[in-house]
């Protein structure tokens, strides 16, 4: 017999024995899985240490507490770097982050800082980000004087709700920089901002201005940072959206953006930081903002639902609502309005860790152990893969997938569309956001075995 591959095979020369049962084995590096077969005794089946469990026991979930200030400083080195990306993604997914330290956190979550960047390095990129917000700022609130001149009929209709708000610019006066320095760095972010595309329709910027100007206000408002009359951190809404509108021309601004935006303007407290956190996110996301993107994105998650409960979405299906429309806030927002502010917060960080996705090492893991388990079983006679898996359906697609299969019975009891968007819209806030996780991670590993053994 050939030798079937390194990661899964390995010539045995330690002449240890072979029970005709198929005992298990440990050594420093691996899970040795010895095997009865009558095509070669010479060979046996072994998982790297990563994945050192036994083959027979059942994948659990885990849920822990929050990522805590202690244990975050200990991801560090003397120098301030993150060294093991992995592990702290994987904290953040099975517990979420503290609030003390979810601002330090989500600037390594979000792309505003590099894993492997120092303290120092942070500290002149804080400065350079600096810079480069407010030259963006300046350039279009330029263009925008240019465009509706003070006391113009536009000018009003659209500042009418921030003319008499006031907000503390923000600036870099905490840390300790040398004129020379500052003027260097201002004089860069000019060039920056000079060098990006900018929206070159006088219309078409007046128009998502407009509709900025009616979103911001209605943007949580029974949240302290943004309740009550007049409040300035509004104007920091505003002014963000608009800045990333304008230097973003392909995308622009679509409803559902501010929500996005007020949950990294909660955590972050932090205009700058704010603005860049959302850009980096939404740079990965913005398809989610096209019709193309979503249309996508739900019919991924009719695939889902289809492979795991075909006599639902035949249901849905059969009342004209198969297009899982219904499920659009969801996936757009991250199901930021299907839960308190704070789960939402909690569950947003935790979808975003990216620790448990069909491509990750956690999901790839699962597949190798059940391989190893379908190998075992048939005394080697079978070496399934895990081609059959669809690795574009995200773990926000499991959770919706989670969210419908824990209502089918509902769902199955409704007679048309009316009824179906009634039964989903009476979920929201109403649904427990740990019990969620738990049975989305157990739908995806449970998908990731079915995968295997669909595999002939």
């Amino acid at each position: 017999m050939a030798k079937l591959g390194r990661n899964l095979f390995r010539n045995n020369n330690n002449n240890k024995k072979m029970t005709e049962s198929g005992s298990r084995e440990k050594d420093d590096e691996f899970v040795f899985v010895y095997r009865s077969t009558s095509f070669d005794s010479s060979y046996e089946q072994i998982l790297p240490e990563r994945w050192q469990r036994s083959v027979s026991e059942d994948q659990g979930t885990l849920r822990t507490d929050p990522l805590n200030k202690e244990t975050f400083k200990s991801y560090l080195d003397t120098d301030g770097r993150l060294v093991d990306e992995h592990l702290l993604r994987e904290a953040v997914f099975r517990g979420g982050v503290e609030k003390e330290i979810r601002s330090e956190v989500w600037k390594f979550l979000f792309g505003l800082y590099p894993f492997q960047s120092t303290r120092r390095e942070r500290e002149t990129m804080k400065l350079e980000y600096y810079f480069k917000y407010q030259a963006l700022k300046e350039r279009w609130k330029k263009v925008l004087t240019l465009l509706s001149p003070p006391g113009s009929e536009d000018e009003i209709d659209m500042h009418k709700n921030y003319m008499t708000l006031q907000t503390d610019r923000q600036n870099c006066n905490n840390v300790q920089i040398d004129e020379t320095h500052k003027e260097v760095l201002k004089f860069q972010g000019d060039i920056y901002a000079n060098r990006q595309p900018l929206s070159n329709s006088d219309k078409l910027m007046k128009k998502y201005i407009r509709i900025i100007d009616k979103d911001v206000p209605r943007t949580d408002r029974d949240h302290p940072l943004f309740a009550g009359d007049q409040n300035p951190n509004l104007v920091l809404l505003r002014d963000i959206l608009i800045t990333f509108a304008v230097f973003h021309p392909d995308v622009t601004y679509a409803q559902g953006m501010n929500d996005i935006l007020s949950r990294f303007l909660v955590v972050l407290q932090d205009e700058v930081e704010a603005y860049w956190c959302f850009t980096l996110y939404l740079e990965n996301v913005y398809t989610d903002f096209l019709e193309s993107g979503m249309t996508r994105k739900l019919d991924l998650l009719r695939d889902l639902l289809t492979e795991i409960d075909l006599e639902l979405m035949q249901h849905l299906d059969s009342l004209e609502v198969g297009d899982l429309m219904f499920c659009h806030r969801w996936l757009l927002l991250s199901f930021k309005r299907e839960f308190k502010f704070d789960d939402a917060v909690y569950l947003f960080e935790i979808i975003s860790s990216h620790h448990l996705e069909l491509s990750s090492l956690e999901a790839e893991r699962v597949c190798q152990q059940e391989i190893a388990k379908d190998f075992q079983r048939s005394a080697g006679k079978e070496r399934n893969n895990c081609a059959n898996m669809n690795k574009d359906f995200t773990f926000e697609l499991f959770l919706s997938a989670t969210i419908l299969k824990r209502n089918r019975a509902k769902l199955l009891k409704c007679l048309d569309a009316a009824a179906v968007f009634q039964c989903v819209s009476s979920l929201t806030k109403q649904m427990e956001v740990k019990v969620l996780l738990i049975e989305g991670e157990k739908l995806l590993l449970s998908y990731c075995r079915k995968s295997v053994r669909e595999v002939l």
